[in-house]
């Protein structure tokens, strides 16, 4: 299996809806966040952005919340990678 590596700057003023995000996550899984929000805006760009459950999620604060997050990305990402 190949990998790439890559370093990403983001400047503070260009996308602060990114920074915001990225800030609440702890710095180990900065990486996995930009990888899954990566994917999102790969299927997003071939098939029409989802509506439903998994989206109304994303505002969601509590622990429970937090759970279905994970839950919503990591079937996201497992039925992304069977389509490449």
């Amino acid at each position: 299996m190949s990998s790439l590596r890559i370093v990403v700057k983001i400047p503070t003023g260009t996308y602060p809806e990114l920074l915001a995000d990225l800030g609440t996550v702890a710095t180990r899984a900065r990486a996995e966040r930009l990888r899954v929000l990566a994917m999102i805006g790969l299927r997003d760009l071939r098939h029409g952005p989802s509506r439903g459950h998994a989206s109304s999620n994303l505002q969601d604060p509590t622990q429970e919340g937090a759970a279905d997050r994970k839950k919503s990305a990591n079937t996201i990402i497992r039925k992304l990678t069977q389509g490449l």
